[in-house]
């Protein structure tokens, strides 16, 4: 045993004996800073004077932990904000205002549980230091760390105190973390997307006449009355009837499938699915021009013991579109599932080869090769449309005549009063389990050959306008806007010496369409009608100056999943729909131009609108 005049220390490894006359406190000082002296229980300086370091009472291995701990958590939130910054702008950011609050939700769950990782880790260390203390045989509640020297400061250098101290001990790793945020920040602001208004001197003398390279005339915007009253005299009136036409459309047209049904019965051709009202009138957004215009999509499959193979053209022509190759297919594939069903092309001679006959029909009468034709197949489809209104003729007080066509089966109806109704029925072949078509009938100003068939979203499209409609509040704003905007298009002349438009409804229906995914529903109300109205120009007119309008199925991560698309579509690059625009600059001008006329024409909106009530 060992002794002197202040401490006793016994053999017993741990265990420490406090000498009379001195406090508790003032024995931490002595156990804790070896070497000073320390004064009498009588006549000492309280702790914490002059000269006294504060010692805590925690070990220094949970006192780093929980440092390392603080640092970890501090590097993570910066480089979250680094790398996730939500851009401002003299313009609503119209992407954080969709991702906003799913970014909140995110961050406060990983706020959460770092949290309690860092309060696991810190018990689990207060653990671990009872139970040493323990097999040590320090039971006391003032628990010490035996041969450690006070630093006062977590990572505190030798002979220095404080904040400072730690710091300068830890010279490297802030240096190393400062390099880090500077290299994000420079690396964001290289990656950054120009502003709106930046341009090359070229592109501001081309696109000098349109007002989007400035929001200047947004205040002359029409406000939302003046705007509401035009709807109501130039559209709301003329189209009030709209929606029971669209369903009458629909329901003789399913009488003419069904009587086509009949008649195909017994014939080795294609079947006819159920049909699909496409387009303005049907998606409820259509004009004066579109209420006597309807296109249906009717679906066809082959026949039994023949199948469709779908043969994708490259991508690098520019334009997206299929064959169809006729093959012949084994009945067992249909029959699979139905039970103990005997294949009888495995199994029986005559009905190999009357499966064979009918593959051997189909492509003679309506292929190409192999492959099926367009204008065969429409031709086909015109004369059962014939002979089937030879059946259901006597259900209907008007006139139907089938005026030619290479594409799609046309179909117009006169009545007796000397109204007129155009329907186009488009034949489409479904891309896999989607809503994706192969359709009979191309874009306009397209030419395709016989046995291409052009790539059709309408469905999926008509599907995702439908949802909108659903979930959205009631008296929403959004077709409004659109139909405005399309009215005041088919007011204006085209440029001086062009054709035909370069901005078609497709462009401001898909400039619509992103904004509804970007914007939350609860945006496009009654009254915000004249702001999302000015969004959509301005939408549209941020495209046609960067010349880039991105389609909107195709590379759109935030397209719902409860729109059925093939799955190479959602990773897929962005489609430019401006990309003719890109190549040629006369057709650039002269979007431009139609667009200012638009502006003007929207700004001139309370003349318009006066003269219309008188």
């Amino acid at each position: 045993t060992e002794q002197n005049e202040d401490c006793e220390v016994t053999e017993e490894v741990g265990c420490y004996s406090i000498p009379p006359g001195l406090g508790l406190m003032a024995w931490r000082e002595e156990r804790c800073c070896p070497g000073r002296p320390v004064p009498s229980a009588h006549g000492r300086e309280p702790l914490g004077s002059a000269g006294h370091a504060w010692c805590p009472w925690w070990t220094d291995e949970l006192d780093a932990e929980a440092s390392m701990a603080v640092i970890s958590l501090l590097f993570l939130a910066v480089m979250y904000v680094v790398h996730h910054p939500l851009m401002v702008s003299d313009r609503m950011d119209l992407d954080t205002l969709a991702r906003s609050r799913q970014l909140e939700k995110r961050m406060s769950e990983e706020m959460r549980q770092l949290e309690l990782e860092f309060e696991q880790r810190k018990r689990a260390a207060e653990e671990k230091q009872k139970a040493e203390n323990f097999w040590r045989g320090d039971t006391s509640s003032d628990q010490l760390v035996l041969g450690k020297k006070d630093r006062g400061w977590p990572f505190q250098a030798d002979g220095q105190e404080g904040p400072l101290g730690w710091m300068l001990g830890n010279l490297w790793n802030a240096g190393l973390f400062c390099f880090f945020l500077i290299f994000e920040l420079l690396r964001q602001n290289m990656q950054h997307e120009p502003a709106f208004d930046s341009s090359s001197d070229e592109e501001e003398e081309e696109v000098r006449g349109v007002p989007v390279t400035s929001y200047n005339w947004l205040t002359d915007f029409p406000p939302r009355e003046v705007l509401e009253s035009f709807h109501k005299h130039h559209i709301q009136n003329v189209t009030r009837d709209l929606p029971c036409t669209c369903e009458f459309v629909e329901s003789f047209v399913d009488d003419l499938i069904e009587a086509c049904r009949v008649l195909s019965r017994r014939e080795a051709h294609p079947q006819l699915e159920d049909c699909l009202g496409i387009g303005a009138a049907f998606e409820k957004w259509g004009t004066l021009h579109e209420t006597q215009k309807f296109d249906i999509l009717v679906p066809i499959v082959p026949p039994q013991g023949t199948m469709f193979v779908l043969e994708m053209r490259d991508l690098a022509l520019g334009r997206r579109c299929g064959c169809v190759l006729v093959e012949s297919e084994c009945v067992c594939k249909r029959e699979k599932l139905l039970g103990d069903v005997l294949c009888l092309v495995h199994h029986h001679r005559d009905h190999s080869a009357l499966l064979g006959k009918c593959n051997s029909s189909i492509k003679a009468a309506l292929c190409t090769g192999s492959y099926l034709d367009v204008c065969k197949t429409v031709q086909w489809f015109q004369n059962m449309v014939g002979n089937a209104w030879a059946l259901v003729a006597h259900k209907y007080d008007f006139k139907l005549s089938l005026p030619p066509s290479t594409t799609s089966c046309k179909l117009r109806l006169d009545y007796r009063s000397g109204r007129f109704l155009s329907i186009r029925l488009v034949l489409g072949v479904q891309r896999e389990d989607t809503l994706v078509y192969l359709v009979s009938q191309a874009p306009d100003q397209e030419q395709f050959t016989s046995v291409d068939w052009p790539e059709s979203f309408a469905a999926c499209e008509h599907l995702f306008l439908k949802l909108v409609g659903r979930f959205a509040p009631e008296n929403t704003c959004h077709l409004k806007c659109l139909q405005i905007i399309l009215s005041l298009r088919d007011l204006q002349s085209l440029p001086q010496g062009a054709s035909h438009p370069i901005l078609t409804s497709y462009h401001f229906k898909t400039a619509l369409m992103h904004l509804l995914l970007q914007l939350p529903l609860t945006d496009w109300q009654h009254g915000m009608l004249s702001q999302r109205l000015q969004d959509i120009l301005w939408f549209l007119g941020r495209g046609l100056q960067r010349r880039s309008l991105h389609h909107f199925l195709i590379g759109n991560t935030f397209l719902p999943l409860t729109i059925p698309i093939p799955k190479t579509f959602r990773n897929a690059e962005p489609v430019n729909l401006f990309q003719h625009l890109v190549l040629n600059p006369m057709a650039h001008s002269q979007a431009v131009e139609e667009f200012h006329n638009l502006l003007t024409q929207v700004k001139a909106l309370p003349c318009a609108s006066l003269a219309g009530a008188h």
